[in-house]
């Protein structure tokens, strides 16, 4: 059993419980482009004659999340970019290293691809919100979509029960008056049916995001659950007026008392604290699956089993009938095997789950896209 997974923006690969990094042809190639322009076109933004003419240096793309995806076929690796506007997929045979183009579209921010049968289904967005997921010919590049509307459709699986069955994470947007956008639903698992092209809410609560779905050969059903976090919070219009002066007060008070620690090294206040401070050590702010949360921060020591993500981020097992069961907290990303066996990652540590038990099987950090190859 062979686990990749993306890491801070690259592709590792766990061995003997140690991550190596590997490379992405096409993220390469276009920064070793972007470096012979950028030595090229020196002579037009230096020396005084650039300087008289206030010759600004052409702007290049360098940084960035251009590593969007990372899934597997069973025997090779496919990733996905999205750089200077265009997106593409990509075979990588992780032992070679070497890598086949399938296609690159401007504008197409390519997501996750699952396969079974010699079937391939993605995901992608044209920039804003819309997602939608699609049928995709890795032979000649070509697309089929299959859904549609102001709606975001991420994360699609084929059923190992029924490959006519694809399973998929949806997620509406409200917008005002002015059609800006100001709230989005809560996720849910829905299915699309490739024999009458049905479509079908398998989980939903509008408590709970229920995101990354897969399923067993007996038909039971894997997602992550986690509690909705809307984007706007209902607001007492009274009790804001009456504090408003106390929250002018306390912003000012705040401004000038960061103002002095910068600048005189003491707060206002003795005995004040300082504002660089407010935060308590435990914890720290991430952004992750689009969500912002608080995570744990701990220790560096492996000896711990604690993760980042919170443990409100549950793996459960839907079957239909009866209570949803928990397989695990706090998880980020996971990926379940026709064995039964499942890998996952809590933020901190990618782990094995088999049989109940859970063990470690490698530390890096906010491991997402995890893929298998057996």
């Amino acid at each position: 059993m062979k686990i990749y997974c993306i890491s801070e923006g690259s592709i590792y690969r766990i061995d003997s419980g140690k991550p190596q990094q590997l490379t992405c042809g096409r993220i390469r190639d276009y920064l070793h482009a972007v470096n012979e322009m950028k030595k090229r076109d020196e002579w037009k933004t230096t020396g005084k004659g650039a300087q008289f003419m206030q010759v600004q240096e052409k702007y290049y793309e360098t940084e960035g999340e251009f590593l969007r995806s990372l899934s597997s076929d069973g025997e090779r690796l496919i990733y996905g970019t999205f750089i200077d506007g265009v997106g593409g997929l990509y075979f990588k045979d992780p032992e070679t290293d070497d890598e086949t183009y399938i296609f690159a579209n401007q504008t197409v921010d390519p997501g996750r691809v699952s396969c079974r049968n010699g079937k391939y289904i993605f995901d992608a967005g044209e920039g804003g919100y819309e997602r939608h997921i699609g049928w995709l010919n890795t032979s000649n590049g070509s697309t089929d979509q299959l859904t549609e509307g102001f709606t975001s459709e991420s994360c699609p699986f084929i059923s190992r029960r029924d490959p006519d069955i694809v399973y998929y994470t949806a997620m509406g947007y409200a917008r005002n008056s002015s059609g800006q956008v100001v709230e989005k639903s809560p996720c849910a698992i829905c299915s699309y049916s490739a024999k009458d092209g049905s479509l079908t809410d398998i989980l939903s609560d509008p408590a709970y995001d229920y995101i990354k779905a897969s399923d067993d050969a007996e038909g039971n059903i894997y997602c992550i659950r986690r509690k909705y976090e809307p984007t706007r919070r209902n607001s007492n219009v009274g009790t804001d007026i009456l504090l408003f002066p106390y929250r002018i007060i306390k912003a000012t008070f705040g401004f000038l008392s960061t103002f002095s620690m910068a600048f005189g090294g003491e707060p206002l206040r003795t005995g004040g604290r300082n504002p660089a401070k407010n935060k308590t050590a435990d914890e720290r702010e991430l952004f992750v699956e689009g969500n912002m949360i608080k995570a744990k921060r701990i220790a560096d020591s492996d000896s711990s089993d604690e993760g980042l993500i919170p443990s409100e981020w549950e793996l459960i097992r839907h079957s239909g009938s009866g209570a949803d069961t928990v397989i695990a907290r706090g998880v980020m990303d996971y990926v379940l095997l026709d064995s039964g066996v499942i890998v996952y990652s809590d933020g901190r540590f990618v782990k094995r789950l088999s049989g109940g038990k859970s063990e470690k099987i490698c530390r890096i950090d906010l491991a997402n896209c995890i893929s298998v190859i057996e």
